[in-house]
């Protein structure tokens, strides 16, 4: 018989089974679907004890073992130990009775035919599967991560605490889970991430809620990209966001779609309100950019002029409030009085138009404006108040006054006199001399004359 081995033109349909077979064995050891179920297929026919064992040869394997490691298209190619761990892997949808039967019937003639598994301790037995096809990925092998690891927890060697009952063992680290599966811990966390952020989103349990050697049901094949392949590429960028998701307790996946399209986000930001104010809240809750919008804001003429109008509006709007609240108000010289019941009502109406969601600015202007005239008005009303305000305001301008005129120092007056200065300084002699008649008593004037 004569068999062209780097091709499958030439094979005979027994040696095309296993050719299949041993194809889906190197590509697909991540997606076990395609393995399983042609090793099956091959069971159930018993193909392997009819393709030959060799090149001009027509007599069959003698065992199993032998078709497992004799050398393609005649065999697999592999060895027992591999055909051994794939047979732990789960057909995705194993949930289905049918597929289920199918699966037990196959593995049990398998291992009937493989004999008994050397391997007993359930950690080094995932990790063995972990590292010989960690290159495809795939819930199946998040599984055996998400199981097996805690980070954090204290290396240990399987021995140590491993008994009979695979409930009795303890998780590992990943650094020693990594070991054992002769990867790196880098890689071993990787699939830990992606598989608590299928966690997050109710996909699979989380790994806190998994122990050594559990079984679960896995969602299906098609969604493991959602949570590895695209977003576990792992960086900075997305480990912040991951963390917070977590936080906020949204979606991760959600979070990464708006974070790869700039362009959509900015669209949603100036189409709709909403999302404009989730855009803002989020951007003024990250102090080191709220100072740096800050800067670049105050930079620009037109914002400085809003902002400042801004400040205004809120600063009217909070003294209007104040006054409506406490039925009080300052006067402009400083007094502090009670208003009248015909202001308060005033002001009252002026409350309502500054709490209005739709109030423009020139509304709160004249709302303010309005308050000022009802504190005015207050003042008019009564003339102990008028005369203790304007009684008030005079003495604050000549202290002013008073103050300006001590900070002259006369001897460098002297230096730098001249008409102008001597003419300002005769007018404001005339003022005062004007302002102490207007006050001195009949004594006062006496002593003048």
């Amino acid at each position: 018989m004569t068999v062209r081995v780097e091709s499958n033109s030439y094979l005979t349909e027994e040696q095309h089974r296993v050719y299949q077979l041993r194809d889906s064995l190197e590509r697909n050891g991540g997606t076990p679907i395609g393995f399983l179920e042609l090793l099956a297929a091959v069971m159930a026919e018993e193909t392997w004890k009819k393709v030959p064992s060799g090149v001009n040869q027509e007599e069959p394997f003698n065992s199993f073992c032998e078709f497992i490691e004799a050398t393609p298209p005649f065999g697999l190619g592999a060895s027992v130990e591999n055909v051994r761990i794939l047979l732990q892997l789960r057909h995705p949808h194993e949930g289905v009775p049918r597929i289920r039967e199918q699966m037990d019937t196959m593995r049990a003639e398998v291992n009937r035919l493989l004999g008994p598994a050397p391997e007993r301790d359930p950690i080094a037995r995932d990790a063995r599967v972990f590292g010989a096809y960690d290159r495809s990925g795939g819930w199946v092998f998040g599984l055996l991560v998400a199981r097996n690891v805690q980070p954090g927890t204290a290396d240990r060697r399987p021995s140590e605490t491993w008994s009979v009952d695979d409930g009795d063992a303890e998780k590992v680290s990943a650094s020693r889970f990594a070991e054992m599966a002769g990867t790196s811990a880098a890689r071993v966390m990787r699939f830990y991430r992606a598989w608590e952020r299928a966690a997050a989103d109710s996909k699979v349990p989380s790994a806190d809620q998994l122990i050594p050697g559990q079984e679960i049901d896995l969602p299906d094949a098609n969604t493991w990209g959602d949570y590895f392949t695209v977003y576990e590429q792992s960086t900075d960028r997305r480990e912040r966001i991951a963390e917070e998701a977590k936080a906020a307790g949204t979606s991760y996946t959600e979070a990464m779609k708006v974070a790869k399209n700039p362009s959509a986000m900015r669209t949603a930001i100036l189409g709709d309100p909403k999302t404009a104010a989730a855009a803002r809240d989020a951007l003024m809750g990250r102090t080191e950019l709220r100072a740096t919008i800050v800067a670049q804001a105050m930079s620009d003429p037109a914002i400085r002029a809003e902002a400042a109008a801004q400040t205004r509006k809120a600063e009217r709007m909070e003294f209007v409030r104040q006054v409506a609240a406490n039925g009080k108000a300052k006067t402009p010289a400083g007094q502090i009085i009670d208003l009248s019941s015909q202001a308060r009502q005033k002001v009252s109406a002026c409350l309502a138009v500054v709490e209005d969601s739709e109030a423009t600015p020139e509304n709160i202007t004249d709302a303010y404006e309005t308050v000022r005239e009802a504190i005015e008005e207050t003042v008019a009303s009564d003339r102990d108040l008028q005369t203790i305000e304007q009684r008030t305001q005079y003495l604050k301008a000549l202290k002013s006054t008073a103050k300006g005129i001590e900070s002259i120092d006369p001897q460098q007056l002297a230096t730098v006199i001249d008409d102008d200065v001597r003419e300002s300084i005769k007018q404001l002699q005339q003022t005062i001399n004007t302002l102490a008649k207007s006050i001195a008593g009949p004594n006062d004037v006496q002593g003048d004359s």
